[in-house]
């Protein structure tokens, strides 16, 4: 039976993640990995059989890091602007992995069908907006786009907005397309 490696998955994963949030997607390498890790290559290929599927795990533990990101409680908004606020502070405070899940392939994944975190913010919706079915996904999808506009360019450093301007806008939008739902919803009662 051959050694126990002494470097663990999860520390392989977590040095990948930190490799990735230091130096972007491009930063993660197996001899880089190795140097991080104060190891070889060897173990990092024990507990993966390819660099895909290494990179599979970080996208994962990514998508970790955001989903707790994401649930933040912010105060004096609601639980479903605090949603939008999270994701583009998310875009300011991890620039590396918003571009990793939501700029790249690196996932090979169509970021707005794969519908990330859509589960837990429809529940949202519905809970603080009051909004259901169709419309509670349209606001989901448009204002994931608005927002998404705001986050890729605060993480990629085109444009810089300050959190009162930022709170604003996602405000302005969000309270006319509720509107909008609602009155629509009125008409098909």
């Amino acid at each position: 039976m051959p050694p126990r490696p002494k470097v663990t998955r999860e520390q392989i994963v977590n040095g990948a993640l930190a490799l990735v949030r230091r130096g972007g997607e491009a930063a993660l390498t197996a001899k880089a990995l190795a140097a991080e890790l104060s190891c070889s290559t060897q173990p990092i290929f024990w507990h993966f059989s390819t660099m895909e599927e290494l990179r599979g795990a970080v996208y994962e533990a990514a998508l970790g890091v955001f989903g707790e990101h994401l649930r933040r409680p912010q105060e004096g908004v609601s639980p479903y602007m605090a949603v939008g606020l999270n994701y583009i502070s998310f875009a300011s405070e991890e620039r590396a992995l918003f571009r990793l899940l939501f700029m790249s392939d690196f996932g090979q994944t169509d970021v707005l069908g794969a519908h990330v975190e859509m589960e837990y913010i429809l529940g949202v919706i519905e809970e603080s907006e009051g909004l259901t079915g169709i419309a509670a996904e349209t606001l989901y999808r448009d204002m994931w786009l608005f927002s998404h506009g705001i986050a890729a360019m605060t993480a990629t450093g085109t444009a810089a907005f300050g959190k009162e301007e930022v709170r604003a806008m996602l405000s302005d939008v969000c309270r006319g397309l509720i509107a909008k739902f609602r009155q629509e919803q009125e008409k098909n009662r």
